[in-house]
């Protein structure tokens, strides 16, 4: 379950909302796309992680060696090491300093001195909801090339015995 916070666009000035993700506490690495901002999530518990180069800094943003393990998003994009979240209304990419007052805001440690990161590549990432499908958040879990790559499932003994084709 996650909570939707408010945000807003500097460029549009329209409201969005979205949700603050700690890579730490949910194990990870992300990226964004660099052509539509979707957030890409990496679990450490994935099998596939252990074909790719070890992280530099576990639970933040991707090392840029991991992007050719890395499937394209669905809007054609590209999972990288130095993309931003983007609005969902009008495209622009948000800058992080801007956000800090939203996130700060609605916070619950800011009101003992918690601060934002003010950046997209350290321990907190943000995922924003979908305007096409609210309730819904522009993120993807693990998508690595592989499970694209798969060739068909073999047909069993009896299906292909059986099979018409």
């Amino acid at each position: 379950m996650f909570a939707l916070h408010k945000g807003d666009c500097e460029h549009c000035s329209r409201i969005f909302r979205y949700t603050l993700l700690h890579a730490g506490f949910g194990d990870f690495s992300y990226a964004y796309c660099d052509a539509c901002g979707t957030l890409a999530t990496f679990s450490y518990s994935n099998s596939h992680l252990v074909k790719l180069p070890p992280p530099s800094t576990p639970h933040q943003v991707i090392d840029p060696e991991w992007e050719p393990f890395i499937d394209e998003c669905s809007c054609g994009g590209h999972f990288r090491y130095g993309a931003s979240p983007r609005c969902v209304l009008c495209g622009a990419v948000l800058s992080a300093d801007h956000a800090a007052a939203h996130i700060e805001r609605n916070a619950i440690g800011a009101g003992r001195g918690w601060r934002w990161q003010r950046n997209w590549t350290d321990l907190y990432c943000i995922a924003l909801e979908n305007p096409k499908d609210p309730g819904n958040l522009r993120q993807v879990e693990d998508p690595f090339l592989e499970h694209k790559s798969r060739s068909k499932p073999h047909k069993g003994l009896w299906s292909r015995v059986l099979s018409f084709s």
